[in-house]
């Protein structure tokens, strides 16, 4: 593997305030890669945005930022940052690092803010740790394994597998050919098109699946959850919320099986479905039973809320597209 050092780009860019201005620097790595390579990005703080660009490339800028009126004071945070961008075996790793002072408790932190843009081939493993700041990864083949304390996480459409997991900051996965797990202790998440196993989990915030076609694995406290499968429904779903309400959408020709517990004063509603209950019943605050002759079991345990299905016209066949498949960019 070889590696370009396209040297550092210096800017100075101000705004006019009453306290101060903005002062901002760029630093620009380019690396030579295979067609399929990895990113790994651990930094403490920063937002992360990663795009599809060269086949061979992954090109990297940096946008240190402070708010600072004089160049010399600029060089005075920055002397406590380290900021490595490395090749590694397949791949490129990224580390940056702020040597943290007492004397900044008190001015804000981090005393400097990063901005990363990233373009990697469309074929890329993606790994990122970063305190503070939103990840933002376009549409690409790969592995993603994003983390952050706070702020969004967001994806494209990905042919692979996604791990995220956000402490306050919301999740929203536009499409996954593999397995999704997510979790948020405060905020919400967002799942369009889920084609692998998806695991779901937030503490607060509110869950989303909109579009089911595996095994479904949903958790949350004080959440309301909603669930959309895919027919024919081939793998099991269990849902469990506590001080919140579930609502599962299905085609009324779906066959599956129910087992369905409310809240002691909430209540299993259900609208054009065709079930045969076999314990409970509609209305009450338990509901097991199938719907056109039953199939693969459906658990939901809504302790706190209620529970409430709806039925769906079914999808016209010459509009089903192969759901492994996503659309060509």
């Amino acid at each position: 593997m070889s590696l370009r050092f396209l040297g550092l780009v210096f800017g100075v860019v101000f705004f006019v305030s009453d306290a101060s201005a903005l002062i901002e620097r760029r630093t620009e790595r380019h690396f030579d890669v295979s067609a399929a390579t990895t990113l790994k990005i651990d930094t403490f703080s920063g937002a992360v945005r990663v795009s599809k660009g060269d086949a061979k490339t992954i090109e990297v800028v940096v946008s240190e930022q402070a708010d600072v009126e004089k160049e010399s004071e600029m060089d005075e945070r920055l002397k406590d940052f380290d900021l490595r961008m490395e090749p590694t075996t397949g791949g490129v790793g990224i580390v940056a690092r702020y040597h943290k002072n007492m004397t900044w408790s008190w001015k804000g932190w981090p005393p400097v803010r990063l901005t990363y843009e990233i373009k990697v081939p469309s074929q890329c493993d993606i790994e990122v740790v970063t305190l503070d700041g939103s990840i933002v990864i376009g549409s690409l083949q790969g592995k993603l394994d994003l983390t952050n304390d706070s702020g969004a996480i967001f994806t494209g459409e990905i042919d692979g597998e996604i791990k995220a997991h956000s402490r306050v900051g919301d999740i929203a996965v536009t499409a996954c050919t593999g397995a999704i797990t997510a979790h948020t202790r405060t905020g919400n998440i967002t799942v369009g098109r889920a084609f692998g196993r998806t695991e779901l989990s937030s503490d607060g915030g509110y869950i989303d699946l909109q579009r089911a076609a595996d095994e479904v694995v949903i958790h949350g406290s004080g959440t309301d959850a909603k669930v959309g499968f895919v027919a024919p429904i081939k793998k099991p779903a269990k849902i469990t919320t506590s001080g919140g309400e579930i609502y599962l959408v299905m085609e009324t020709a779906t066959a599956c099986t129910l087992d369905l517990s409310a809240s002691i004063f909430g209540r299993v509603k259900v609208r054009n479905l065709p079930i045969a209950a076999t314990s409970g019943g509609v209305g009450r605050s338990r509901l097991a039973g199938t719907i056109n002759g039953g199939g693969t079991l459906i658990t939901a345990d809504a302790n706190g809320g209620n529970i409430i299905m709806r039925g769906i016209d079914p999808v016209p066949a010459a509009e089903v597209a192969d759901p492994t498949v996503l659309p060509q960019k």
